[in-house]
């Protein structure tokens, strides 16, 4: 035990919740519903293990787990013994991890046997860690079971955090460009986590079932930190085991449901009876939901969807929508965040595009250092575009990146897919610019069709040509199986080109 609990942290609130409601149910898992004292002291016995093998204040720690109770307890244990936590998608090959390992000067790392042979590959050349611990039949000799924790004393060293220890340290997951990180101290983890909440509201009795990473700076704040600052439920699983996903959610019956775009696009074509009448909300964010899919999803399942907008260097999150008047918006600020919208160095007006550029209280010294050619005048200038309407709603509406230049003029590819969506052919479509010459590109849609129907290019352009002007019209349609994606699910536009 320890009596330091007045530091700003997640942890300390996890430890009075503890104290307040031993007995209430803290993790949803299979057939598994731990309480929060089971939790307390599975992470307790877990921050023995580790402590044991050298892992204390400051060690940094890359954690590869699958949504699961113990990539909770390894969250709780970590943050018990004051290390510094370096969460990584599962899906992410060898060179990604490298990289992340390298950059982050990472002593440790805790994973998943089924990514063992990405750890090894990774890790191969790499002289600065000094210890690997593998949760699962992992095969490598050197590698230390994660499983041992169990016959554990409860850890009961000192705790004395600072408000300015780092927590956390995210990394992007480059899909515009090198990776990026950003470390946040406990202080600012906790104030993010609460204005998160002071959006959406967890009650103690709501459940929150994850489909979302909760190595993704989403699923840690807005799912396991948040969780446990309401003194909530959260309900995890491998989601693609359908026979463990069912059960997850019959025994949990979640008010909420946190899940990527992607997973939501996925429920559309799923029958209502797979998700308990219990649920009540969906919130995502971490990429784009297509207006159609989002509608789709309302209607069908009955169901609002919130959205949250954040980035890795900048908040980590930023902005809420529980606004369902307003469904394609992003939402409003959170406290202690400003944006604006900016042409360069020119603010634009309402529902004009611009830039997005954020000031936060959250943002850290080494950010400004390490993103110095993107802070102009005390903003970040984040490479997303938007527009704001008269009401202080922002309205994503595409990655600076991606914008395409004809002839002089600016095409978004998201309001050409948003047409192309309409046309009953089309199941899916990504929109990109490709160099025509030094002046101008040329307008690429690449499609995937409804299954056994194509429309004809002579069909598309009769169809776009009723809704766009002849500069935002593709030059070429391509047809293709799939997108290619980044390991945290997004489409590399740039594979396309």
């Amino acid at each position: 035990m320890f009596f330091g609990v007045d530091i700003v942290s997640n942890y300390s609130t996890f430890f009075k919740q503890v104290q307040r409601t031993p007995d209430d149910i803290f993790i949803y898992s299979g057939e598994k519903a731990l309480s929060y004292k089971d939790v307390f002291e599975s992470s307790l016995k877990l921050a023995s293990h580790l402590y044991q093998q050298g892992i204390g204040k400051d060690t940094r720690v890359v954690v590869m787990l699958p949504n699961s109770p113990e990539m909770i307890y390894t969250w709780l244990a970590l943050s018990r013994l004051e290390a510094m936590i370096i969460p990584v998608n599962v899906n992410y090959k060898s060179l990604a991890l490298r990289y992340i390992i390298d950059d982050s000067s990472a002593t440790s790392v805790i994973y998943h046997a089924d990514n063992e042979e990405d750890v090894l590959n990774a890790t191969n050349i790499l002289t600065s860690l000094e210890v690997m611990i593998g949760f699962g039949e992992f095969k490598n000799n050197d590698t230390i079971s994660f499983e041992d924790y169990k016959e554990k004393p409860l850890f009961g060293g000192p705790y004395n955090p600072e408000d300015s220890d780092t927590n956390v340290m995210f990394y992007s997951g480059a899909a515009t460009g090198p990776a990026k990180y950003a470390k946040y101290s406990n202080r600012m983890i906790y104030k993010n986590t609460n204005d998160y909440l002071s959006a959406v509201m967890l009650k103690p009795s709501d459940v929150v079932f994850s489909e979302f990473p909760l190595t993704h700076f989403i699923g840690y704040v807005a799912v396991m930190n948040a969780v446990v600052n309401a003194g909530a439920s959260v309900a995890i699983c491998n989601v693609e085991n359908e026979e463990e996903l069912k059960q997850t959610l019959q025994i949990s019956q979640p008010t909420y449901m946190v899940a990527e775009p992607a997973y939501i696009a996925q429920l559309n074509e799923k029958e209502r009876s797979f998700l308990p009448e219990s649920l009540q909300y969906a919130i995502t964010g971490g990429g784009r939901l297509k207006k159609e899919i989002h509608e789709a999803f309302t209607e069908k399942h009955n169901i609002p969807v919130f959205k949250i907008y954040g980035m890795i260097e900048a908040g980590p999150l930023l902005t809420v929508n529980t606004n369902t008047d307003k469904p394609t918006s992003i939402g409003t600020t959170l406290s202690n965040i400003s944006i604006v919208l900016k042409d360069g160095d020119k603010f634009m007006i309402e529902e004009q595009t611009g830039e997005i550029c954020v000031i936060s209280s959250i943002m850290t010294e080494d950010l400004h250092k390490i993103l110095s050619d993107r802070f102009r005048n005390g903003w970040y200038h984040t490479g997303d575009l938007g527009r704001l309407d008269p009401e202080g709603y922002l309205y994503f509406v595409d990655r600076k990146a991606y914008v395409i230049n004809v002839r002089g003029f600016e095409v978004y590819p998201e309001q050409v897919e948003l047409e192309l969506m309409k046309h009953p052919m089309v199941h899916d479509v990504v929109v990109v610019g490709v160099p025509k010459d030094e002046h101008s590109e040329s307008i690429h849609a690449h499609i995937i069709q409804e299954e056994g129907k194509r429309p004809s290019e002579e069909e598309l352009l009769a169809f776009l040509e009723k809704a766009l002007p002849r500069y935002q019209i593709p030059e070429k349609f391509i047809y293709v199986n799939h997108f290619p994606k980044s390991p945290t699910g997004k489409v590399v536009r740039q594979a396309l080109k």
